[in-house]
């Protein structure tokens, strides 16, 4: 477990240091949706039809300050993301659903709903419920690495690491 925790933390500096070095946002000649900055591209939802994001997909790990925390055992989140820019998902106490946007690199996780019933069994499923929605909420950036997807805020200090699910 260190050694992928060490992975995990490398792959997010990673992340950081290229979207540093490579300009965030930058505008593609074929797009012609464009923000009010000028050579930014808009995140959008469309366009990623082909994207390795959309799909089904289950958390490995909550990473807080670049220590990563597996869930709650017999607990399972899930997060499948489609082409319209919705996504759904299941906690392991309450089913959940927002709306997204992405470029090649960048994310924006918004208007999370969930019913917010309460779970008392197993112990810490709703720390666990809170956590993983901050995390969700505050995750701007995203790499997909074959079946694996790390998502992580602004600092790559905190994070998700996601698994494809395969049915």
């Amino acid at each position: 477990m260190r050694y992928s925790g060490m992975i995990i933390i490398l792959v997010m500096a990673g992340l950081v240091v290229a979207s540093g070095c490579a300009g965030l946002l930058q505008k593609k000649a074929s797009d012609s949706t464009t923000t009010g900055t000028p050579g930014a591209q808009a995140l959008s939802a469309e366009g990623n039809t082909g994207s390795s994001l959309v799909k089904p997909w289950y958390v490995k790990a909550l990473i807080f300050n670049k220590t990563p925390k597996v869930p709650v055992r017999l607990t399972g989140i899930q997060l499948t993301f489609y082409n319209n820019g919705s996504f759904a998902g299941y906690d392991s106490c309450n089913p959940y659903a927002g709306r997204w946007k992405a470029d090649e690199k960048r994310i924006i996780i918004s208007q999370i709903q969930s019913p917010a019933n309460y779970c008392s069994e197993p112990t810490g499923v709703m720390e666990q419920e809170s956590e993983y929605f901050a995390l969700l909420t505050n995750a701007s950036y995203y790499l997909v690495n074959g079946e694996d997807m790390v998502m992580s805020d602004e600092t790559a200090k905190d994070g998700l690491v996601f698994k494809q699910v395969f049915f």
